[in-house]
């Protein structure tokens, strides 16, 4: 083999690591958020995908087509499999808001909902504590290593040369964001048992003086709880989103496995 024929297959396994991490960065939380400037997104993906290609190389049974039409269909398949592994890495964060959410609408934050710049969407302040400290973990317990190996495990799960993916992969990635709403409910759940027992202790205060306005003082008071709820269980909150986070790398591997039919 000589060795323009080398270089050219490193250039097509490159090319198809590129297609993937660039899948992946474009749903991957805080690396793929809007706020990161495309240039820095681009050149993190272009970076990471040449540090993979010794292990792309080593891990693919054949080499890539030369063809242009089957490397097309090859980068397309990469970039599907990228955007479902950034999907799975974006269900993390979004479980971990999804707890404040679940507080929000329970206490009543969310009558104060303001623009969520990250996502372009209203968040009011339970689930912007949460995405906030859902950041700061990833970080902080290095889950951006993580992402990196669960990123490694899938080019080993799914070689780049292989073309075929399993097309039951819906209901595998629906029993995983089942999963993730089981997470949200786990994080939320000290915070919203709070709330409920306001609403029954109202509800007897309503029984007991019909005369009342429970609205009127139930609403405060469902937001006292929710404050105090939140500041109480907030080592119960961090250590949820720390082993949801934790998990990424399992995710990842689940997520690659159900599109290869392993």
């Amino acid at each position: 083999m000589d060795i323009g024929s080398i270089g050219v297959a490193q250039l097509e396994v490159f090319m198809l690591a590129l297609a993937r991490t660039a899948g992946i960065f474009t749903l991957a939380p805080i690396f793929g958020s809007s706020q990161v400037p495309v240039q820095v997104r681009v050149l993190v993906a272009v970076s990471i995908a040449l540090v993979f290609v010794p292990l792309c190389a080593s891990a693919t049974p054949a080499p890539p087509a030369v063809d242009l039409l089957p490397m097309a269909a090859l980068m397309i398949k990469e970039a599907l499999v990228g955007l479902a592994v950034g999907f799975v890495t974006n269900l993390v964060f979004a479980a971990i808001q999804a707890a404040g959410d679940l507080i929000d609408i329970q206490s009543g934050f969310s009558f104060a909902a303001v623009l969520d710049p990250v996502y372009g969407s209203q968040t009011a302040i339970a689930g912007r504590v949460h995405h906030l400290l859902a950041g700061l973990l990833f970080f902080v317990t290095n889950a951006h290593h993580v992402l990196l190996a669960g990123l490694a495990d899938s080019f080993r799960i799914i070689p780049v040369a292989e073309l075929s993916l399993n097309p039951a992969a819906a209901g595998g990635a629906l029993n995983l964001f089942a999963a993730f709403f089981a997470v949200a409910l786990k994080i939320a759940a000290p915070v919203l048992a709070a709330v409920f027992l306001a609403d029954v202790a109202l509800a007897v205060i309503s029984r007991g003086a019909p005369q009342m306005n429970v609205l009127f003082v139930g609403m405060p008071l469902k937001l006292g709880v929710g404050l105090v709820g939140m500041a109480i269980a907030l080592p119960v909150m961090l250590a949820g989103s720390r082993d949801a986070l934790g998990d990424i790398g399992y995710q990842i591997a689940a997520m690659a496995r159900i599109l290869a039919l392993h």
